[in-house]
């Protein structure tokens, strides 16, 4: 199996890694830790890109590359500003589109939003996932609902895609949820299925 993967944020308290990427558990407000989802995604976005180029720093509170608990969730909190999910959460991918982008530029910088579109195949999705990684670029992906009994917690769900795997024993995705790091059949994520609804993009920062 050959895996490719984005130097990814590890988070850390007191020494010790606690997330994998950040996990909306952290936030202080009980409706933060229950639909803060899209926020995360963008801290992590925002915090991976300041620590890949220094032209990009203004993008973390901190200094980039410190993934200090406290750090990391000022980072959030900051992306909560942006992405502050209504009654029924966060769900809209234009949206994050949007909101990112809105933090980029009131930072000095552009985003970019590149959607993966309509696919017809799981190919199509593996393909913009390992286009988008091969290119140094990490992805945020929306679930707004799937029938695989194994994403079944992650329905209405944002998570961040940080890398890819393929070989004899098929072709897998790597998520950043909730601090954890996952892996998810990329034949089972991507099925064109009537009751499988996602989202997923990219973006070019400059």
């Amino acid at each position: 199996m050959s895996t490719v993967e984005l130097d990814f944020p590890a988070v850390t308290k007191d020494g010790e890694i606690i997330g994998y990427g950040g996990n909306q558990e952290w936030f202080s407000r009980e409706w933060q830790r229950r639909a803060g989802c899209g926020s995360v995604t963008g801290a992590n976005l925002a915090a991976y890109y300041a620590a890949r180029s220094g032209h990009l720093a203004p993008l973390y509170p901190g200094r980039p590359g410190d993934f200090s608990h406290l750090t990391y969730l000022t980072c959030m909190e900051e992306m909560y500003r942006y992405m502050t999910p209504g009654i029924h959460g966060y769900p809209f991918a234009g949206r994050f589109a949007r909101d990112f982008a809105l933090y980029c530029r009131e930072r000095g910088r552009h985003a970019r939003p590149v959607g993966c579109g309509k696919m017809a195949s799981a190919d199509d999705g593996f393909s913009f996932v390992k286009e988008s990684i091969d290119q140094g670029d990490p992805l945020a992906l929306l679930i707004l609902h799937h029938r695989a009994p194994e994403l079944k917690d992650d329905n209405w769900h944002w998570v961040t895609v940080s890398g890819y795997a393929e070989g004899a024993a098929g072709r897998q995705i790597l998520l950043s949820d909730c601090g954890e790091r996952g892996l998810v059949g990329a034949d089972t994520l991507f099925e064109v299925h009537p009751k499988n609804v996602i989202r997923m993009l990219r973006f070019s920062i400059s």
